[in-house]
């Protein structure tokens, strides 16, 4: 079999077998054997990556950008909200004025507070996708090329180093690098990631220089995930 149909062959043999393996909670100490189940990369030709990226999308979050005035708005037209409203026009219609005044004092305080979490977390989100280099290294064709990390691709081969954004979530081929995961999950101090760990994207390599394997991309990623959730919880 030629070698170039056997590499695109292997290629997509190991994109399919992460498909597989996506919904296993891989973390868990009980199976920890799947890391060694998990088909590790050594770069991916160029036509192979085209195919993968138009399957799996680009490697970027989707902007939703909502006016924060309609947000505070949206504060005011839930359920509870609507209940407070029909007691403040009784208390109105009733002529309690005191009554009324207590009831817009609670449902504008209460509209300020969720409005204040809501855009909170939308600013960390926002914080958070600022702060996602628009490059990544990884080895195509054979070679390391630094490109735009919205084409990076699951099955890519990327380039770890001390420094460097985690592009992607990936796993670790081999060795070992610390990593500062702070501003995803709070954590004050770098974790040590060894062969088989998954480094998220969003964090930052701190000490060390390893080879990754792209698992999974854009809103598959941890972050989008997390994303995608505050936007639903809105």
């Amino acid at each position: 079999m030629p070698s170039g149909k056997k590499e695109k062959n292997d290629s997509v043999s190991r994109s399919e077998k992460m498909e597989e393996n996506k919904d296993i909670d891989v973390n868990n100490p009980l199976t920890n054997e799947v890391k060694h189940l998990f088909e590790y990369s050594h770069g991916l030709s160029s036509a192979d990556a085209e195919k993968l990226l138009l399957a799996h999308g680009r490697n970027e979050l989707p902007e939703k950008v909502v006016p924060k005035w309609y947000i505070f708005v949206e504060q005011l037209w839930q359920p509870m909200p609507i209940m407070i409203w029909i007691a403040a026009a009784v208390e109105l219609a009733i002529l309690n004025y005191i009554d009324m005044a207590i009831l817009l004092i609670i449902q504008f305080a209460n509209a300020s507070i969720g409005f204040y979490e809501i855009t909170k977390a939308g600013d960390a989100v926002a914080a958070l996708k600022a702060s996602l280099k628009p490059i990544a290294t990884v080895k195509r064709d054979g070679n390391w090329l630094n490109v735009d990390a919205g084409t990076v691709v699951p099955g890519d081969l990327v380039l770890l180093a001390t420094g460097s954004a985690v592009p992607a979530d990936c796993r670790v081929n081999s060795g070992q690098i610390d990593v500062d995961q702070a501003q995803l999950t709070g954590e004050s101090l770098p974790v040590t990631m060894y062969q088989g760990d998954s480094c998220k994207m969003g964090s930052t390599v701190v000490r060390g220089e390893v080879e990754g394997t792209v698992e999974f991309t854009g809103t598959n990623t941890f972050f989008g995930k997390t994303a995608s959730l505050l936007q639903v919880s809105r």
